[in-house]
């Protein structure tokens, strides 16, 4: 008795497997936006739009360094539809969700012998997931990042496919479109790039096209990003942990030693405080830090090269407390990577939209009427309106949130200190990454890039959970990856056993 083969999976058994999860999505995403119309106009959505209001206020087209490339270029025909970009956004980022779990469903459907069951399973789980909800309501890039990630992880599907040239192309070029929508996008880029060498063999042989599409990521990569920022994050990340007596820099040294010695004193729960710290040693108030490091602060050059070497110094001296001081950071993330359920109720919704607008009213003004359409009288009328609204989808998600749970957080209220306890999901995670390691090449585009984004991304900043929606689903795929072979292995197991057994004697047969 030997285990039934796997027949080769298409578009269409794809399709009719994703189905429920697709018309899940579907409900929720229309509630939603029955329920709360407009895009939320978030801390960071300015500085996405601002490609936007140069090229239809100012008649310049002009990117920042920090919001570069693909996002903002996608953003900015949108004021040429009818429908407002308040609008039109979320519509179009919840519709690009839903193709993006039927990429899921691709990958699971390749990767999996029992797909009847994985595929139903793990699309459920990321149509539903609280965060991807929510991002895709926000005008912030995150939705055509995770997107662009699924979409180059299917590329790769089935196992073998790279093995064409065409379609190893269109997969790197997939990869540089990610890294051309974030910064953070880089670690997934690289994974997927050694991922391909893992799978194809010697990139030499790659040819020109293949090439081309390197290139062009380094390109994006290179012209991306802020480098200040980057520097004084990794400065946060490692900031108990700098050396305050080295000759180099030594003026500087000493005007961090009250915040330094300060951050040592709470070691322990760093990974927790270290968001208190981010602020003040970018800040140029000199009542923050010190007056010598606020003035540094204003020095932009100057700081990114000081920032960089107190960190990289303090890394180098210190590389296991520091590898610690990210793993926790990762844990707490996993604690807190699907708590916005709450966000999605109208009046909590707007409430938070007026706590921002109050300020970007004030210095975005003209952005804002090109976002919503409408002068700022207008706009509190709305507000107001909204508000009485109901989400039917919000306990849905509470439910979710409640029960798709890596690890918990909790808090001793004597000492006011914090610790983590395992979930469910926590504990499926590593039994399902040892059985996935008999396949290692074929799911090295899944785990690769995965270990490296977040490897990186935690590296240099905070703990927000937010960080983890663009992987968590990768994770969920390799669940199922790995608890599909345990199942295989149970039952080709039981098959060798059936199979040994020796017949019953004539005598006991009927």
């Amino acid at each position: 008795m030997q285990a039934p083969a796997r027949p080769k999976f298409g578009w269409r058994e794809c399709l009719t497997l994703c189905l429920p999860a697709l018309v899940l999505g579907a409900i929720l995403r229309i509630w939603f936006l029955t329920a709360i119309p407009e895009g939320f106009y978030g801390a960071d959505s300015p500085s996405y739009f601002q490609a936007v209001d140069r090229l239809w206020n100012e008649h310049r087209i002009s990117f920042s360094q920090k919001r570069r490339w693909l996002y903002p270029i996608l953003l900015c025909p949108l004021p040429a539809l009818p429908a407002s970009p308040a609008r039109v956004i979320p519509v179009l980022q919840h519709l690009l969700g839903l193709a993006t779990v039927f990429g899921i469903g691709w990958i699971v459907g390749n990767l999996t012998r029992l797909r009847t069951l994985w595929v139903p399973v793990v699309t459920l789980v990321a149509a539903v997931m609280p965060e991807t909800l929510w991002d895709e309501h926000e005008v912030i890039s995150e939705s055509v990042f995770l997107a662009l990630f699924v979409l180059t992880v299917a590329l790769a599907m089935p196992p073998g496919a790279l093995l064409d040239r065409k379609r190893l192309f269109w997969f790197l070029l997939a990869a540089a479109a990610v890294a051309g929508t974030k910064p953070h996008g880089r670690g997934i880029w690289l994974g997927s790039l050694v991922a391909a060498i893992l799978l194809t063999g010697n990139p030499l042989k790659w040819g020109a096209r293949c090439w081309g599409a390197i290139a062009a990521a380094v390109v994006l990569i290179l012209t991306s990003g802020e480098g200040r920022q980057g520097s004084w994050l990794l400065l946060n990340s490692s900031l108990p942990l700098v050396d305050l007596d080295a000759p180099k820099w030594k003026q500087y040294r000493d005007a961090l030693r009250p915040i330094v010695l300060r951050a040592r004193g709470e070691l322990d729960q760093y990974a927790w405080t270290q968001k208190n710290y981010k602020k003040p040693i970018s800040d140029d108030d000199p009542t923050k830090v010190s007056p010598v490091w606020a003035s540094l602060t204003s020095r932009e050059k100057e700081f990114y090269l000081v920032s960089r070497d107190l960190a990289r110094g303090a890394i180098l001296e210190h590389p296991f407390l520091f590898a610690k001081l990210t793993l926790t950071k990762i844990a707490i993330a996993f604690a807190h990577c699907n708590e916005v359920d709450t966000d999605m109720d109208p009046v909590a919704f707007w409430r938070d939209q007026q706590i921002e607008s109050n300020q970007q009213w004030a210095g975005y003004a003209p952005q804002l009427r090109l976002f919503y359409r409408m002068n700022q009288p207008e706009y509190e009328k709305m507000v107001l309106e909204r508000q009485t609204r109901h989400n039917s989808a919000t306990p849905v998600v509470k439910a979710v949130t409640d029960h798709l749970t890596w690890l918990r957080e909790n808090r001793d209220l004597a000492t006011g200190k914090y610790w983590l306890s395992v979930g469910w999901l926590a504990i499926l995670g590593p039994l399902a990454f040892l059985f996935c390691l008999g396949r290692f090449r074929a799911t090295s585009v899944l785990w690769l890039p995965t270990i490296l984004y977040i490897g990186t991304v935690y590296a240099i900043g905070d703990r927000k959970g937010s960080y983890l929606q663009p992987v968590e689903w990768a994770l969920l795929v390799l669940i199922a990856i790995g608890l599909d072979a345990a199942l295989h292995t149970g039952y080709s197991f039981l098959s060798g056993r059936l199979k040994k057994q020796p017949p019953a004697p004539l005598s006991q047969q009927p």
